[in-house]
C-alpha cells in the first residue's frame, strides 16, 4: 500500500517546521518532546517511505518453534 496518510503528513510537517524554526521550537508547537523529532529527523532521508511505521515484531525469539 502506498497512501500518504495522515501521520506521515504530520511528521513531514514536523520536520520542515524543524529546520526552519528548530527542534525546541518544534516540540513546542506539535505539542510533543525533542527525542521524538529528532527520531523523526534522523529516519528521514526525503522520501515518503521514511515516515511509515515499522513493525515493532522481533526478528527472533529464542523459544521459536520454526526458524
Amino acid at each position: 500500500m502506498s497512501s500518504i496518510t495522515q501521520n506521515m503528513k504530520y511528521r513531514l510537517s514536523l520536520i520542515t517546521y524543524s529546520e526552519s524554526h528548530g527542534v525546541s521550537n518544534a516540540a513546542r508547537k506539535y505539542k510533543t518532546n525533542r527525542q521524538y523529532v529528532y527520531r523523526w529527523k534522523n529516519r528521514y532521508d526525503g522520501s515518503w517511505d521514511s515516515f511509515r511505521d515499522r513493525s515493532r515484531r522481533p526478528h527472533s525469539h529464542p523459544n521459536q518453534l520454526y526458524p
